[in-house]
């Protein structure tokens, strides 16, 4: 028997997202099973408890079911997930002999900068002891092995995804014909995107932005315009032609702050979600996925947006088009969630 795990919540809250989704869905055409866990929406610190001994629970119970030799896929981060959940899944593996699989899609404890998140995850959840216990662990890229490596984590268990899959119907076509603009898309908040808000003060007379996403609280300008959100599932309907900009934190010089500074170790899929649209990409210098985008030439990596006007500047209509047809050799892969395939044929 082949199974994936999963969390969602009661009454529609949900934690799976389109990267979430899309892993239960890929693993469902190659046999597996996908079983979830509910749990409360956590409102307060109070039921934080209450769901660890609930979803512990019924951990317990899909367990008790899994046939020996099975393999078990397990998706991390849950939020209430702990060094006790590990413990109990390595038990079960040890006794009937089956196979356990962690793939992980956010390391909390490098996301966060604050004391208390460092502790929480250090000293509560434990999270590289919790990735230890697994037979393979399924990780971003070569930086995020690095990381994982100099946490004491075993390098045999250690499988490189490269990127994360984005699955939809992709009968459209990338519309090449404006090709000087940058797109940006997904939660625009002045918490977690701000640099969006400082966008004003660059010299884009080469290009414009196009933005798209929740939580925007900007006005849209002559070069830039905000035209508002669209569904996971159906983003080449909207997102047709340009670059698509992977950056994060309050500033546009540097990626900085908990958001920005992740960009090191981890795989954005919001660089999945352009590729999966044919569109090629900027990305900062400094982060994890720079090597990949400059290896493929599916885009340009950038130590500051400010280099964006000069860029578009020397760009021709040719030198994109090299770009799209770079970029379509992945999407393919994309799209089919290759690249997921691939990392379980691994296992």
């Amino acid at each position: 028997m082949k199974i994936v795990i999963d969390v969602k919540y009661e009454e529609s809250f949900t934690a799976t997202s389109k990267a979430r989704e899309d892993v239960n869905d890929i693993l469902k055409k190659i046999g597996y099973q996908v079983k979830f866990i509910d749990v409360k929406k956590i409102e307060s610190k109070k039921n934080i408890i209450s769901n660890i001994n609930n979803g512990y629970k019924q951990l317990k119970e899909i367990l008790s079911k899994v046939p020996s030799n099975s393999t078990i896929v397990f998706q991390y981060p849950f939020d209430w997930m702990n060094y006790k959940y590990s413990k109990i899944i390595k038990k079960y593996s040890n006794r009937y002999n089956i196979k356990t699989v962690v793939l992980i899609h956010d390391l909390n404890s490098i996301r966060t900068s604050s004391m208390f998140g460092k502790l929480y995850y250090e000293k509560m959840v434990k999270e590289f002891k919790f990735l230890n216990n697994f037979d393979k662990i399924i990780c971003h890229n070569t930086r995020m092995k690095t990381y994982l490596l100099n946490k004491k984590i075993n390098e045999e268990k250690i499988i490189v995804l490269k990127l994360f899959d984005y699955l939809i119907d992709n009968n459209k076509k990338t519309n090449n014909g404006e090709y000087k603009k940058v797109i940006i898309a997904g939660n625009l908040s002045k918490n977690k995107a701000g640099y969006v808000y400082n966008l004003k003060d660059l010299k884009n007379t080469n290009y414009r932005f196009e933005l798209y996403g929740v939580n925007y609280e900007g006005a849209s300008s002559n070069n830039i315009e905000y035209k508002g959100k669209f569904q996971s599932d159906k983003p080449q309907e909207f997102l047709k032609s340009g670059f698509g900009l992977v950056w994060d934190g309050p500033n546009c010089n540097s990626c900085e702050g908990n958001y920005g500074n992740y960009l090191m170790w981890n795989n954005p899929h919001k660089l999945s979600l352009y590729i999966s649209c044919g569109l090629p990409v900027i990305v900062w210098k400094k982060s994890a996925l720079s090597d990949f985008v400059e290896q493929n030439k599916i885009g340009v990596s950038v130590n500051n947006l400010d280099e964006l006007d000069e860029i578009f500047k020397n760009l021709t209509e040719s030198e994109y088009k090299k770009y799209l047809s770079n970029v379509s050799k992945i999407q393919k892969k994309v799209v089919d969630g290759k690249f997921l395939l691939e990392a379980i044929k691994k296992i």
